[in-house]
């Protein structure tokens, strides 16, 4: 379990454990439907019953799951369920172990800020944790991980497909390519936003987001966009 700044005296918990449940995927892709749950019971090909007591499960104030993909050169995302009675939400950190404090990607909650990244960038980043197979891939439990904080108004046109197969993958066994077009054209609580190339990296457009100048510094900017895109040299 990854010590993070901030969190110390948190109950966190190594949720490695819950990649492997259908079940987890349905209850945490809920931050890509405003917490709709017929989308991805169809999708998932669960009841909503058994959805909703799984989410109960891992919103457990005592516990707070937290799920990490790894980055270049030592770097870290952590993906952490911050389970406070009445103020629950996600927390998406960049971190490095060398760091006395994180740089916060997106947050989901309520008073939400984000998005934290575009199409690419999720690409790069799942194909970087697919590295160590025998073939150029995905992967999966990245994919899905990230995609709450995913936003793009620019989708390429296989952008369904490929989230389709990331869905079966993940164990979703109903009717995978209908919930791909909900999920891509709702893209969670920002729905589809423009990014701008700068030679500070690169920046959304959405109001809400923290990779923006005035919210993020120059360098984490360019930091950032580094860890997150297809090189991956910061």
């Amino acid at each position: 379990m990854h010590k993070i700044p901030g969190y110390e005296d948190d109950p966190l918990i190594d949720g490695a454990y819950l990649v492997d449940e259908p079940l987890f995927w349905a209850s945490h892709l809920l931050q890509c439907t405003n917490g709709v749950e017929e989308p991805l019971c169809a999708g998932f090909g669960v009841s909503k019953a058994d959805l909703l007591q799984f989410f109960e499960r891992v919103s457990d104030e005592r516990q707070w799951p937290v799920l990490s993909v790894p980055l270049p050169a030592g770097h870290l995302l952590h993906v952490v369920y911050r389970n406070l009675p009445g103020e629950g939400g996600y927390d998406y950190l960049l971190h490095h172990p060398e760091w006395k404090a994180t740089v916060p990607l997106a947050r989901v909650e309520g008073c939400f800020m984000g998005p934290g990244l575009c199409w690419p960038e999720l690409l790069a980043v799942a194909h970087k944790a697919a590295e160590a197979g025998s073939a150029p891939r995905l992967d999966p439990y990245t994919f899905l991980l990230l995609l709450p904080i995913m936003s793009d108004a620019d989708l390429p046109l296989d952008a369904g497909d490929v989230l389709a197969a990331m869905l079966t993958a993940c164990g979703a066994a109903g009717e995978t390519g209908a919930l791909a077009r909900i999920l891509l054209e709702k893209q969670g609580c920002w729905g589809p936003q423009h990014w701008t190339l700068t030679p500070a990296g690169r920046v959304s457009e959405a109001r809400h987001a923290f990779r923006r100048p005035g919210v993020m510094s120059p360098d984490a900017l360019v930091q950032v966009s580094l860890l997150l895109g297809p090189r991956g040299d910061a």
